[in-house]
């Protein structure tokens, strides 16, 4: 159990690096008092514990992505690509949660033209095919 609170306390650590300037910052920016993530880095305290659905909100994460939980394909709906494509989306919580948004962004957009393009080619050949018969 420690070592999982490590963990958690190292992932919140690094969210907070990742997205502000400073501690001070990100006390600021949540309503903290001044050294709270200090005493976080020398593990006087674990009040991060606490705060999980807030911080989860600050940097745009479930909760689950914090907290590591395995994404558990076999009492799931997912299909093996779609838990690949989460693995590989947690796997990137060390980028910073901007360029992650930018990452989910240019996916979406891939996925969209791809079907787009996929409808079109359908469309065309259908055209063709009537066009042939007439």
């Amino acid at each position: 159990m420690k070592e999982n609170n490590e963990n958690i306390r190292e992932r919140v650590l690094s969210l907070i690096e990742s997205e502000f300037d400073s501690d001070a910052a990100f006390e600021r920016s949540m309503g903290l008092a001044d050294k709270t993530v200090n005493n976080w880095r020398r593990g006087r305290s674990s009040s991060y514990m606490k705060m999980l659905p807030e911080l989860s909100r600050a940097f745009g994460v479930n909760v689950g992505e914090i907290l590591d939980m395995p994404i558990m394909s076999s009492t799931s709906e997912l299909s093996l690509e779609e838990v690949h494509l989460l693995h590989l989306y947690r796997k990137a919580r060390v980028v910073p949660p901007k360029m992650r948004t930018a990452l989910r962004e240019t996916l979406e957009s891939i996925i969209n033209l791809y079907i787009d393009t996929a409808a079109e080619m359908k469309e065309e050949k259908k055209k063709k095919s009537r066009s042939k018969q007439g």
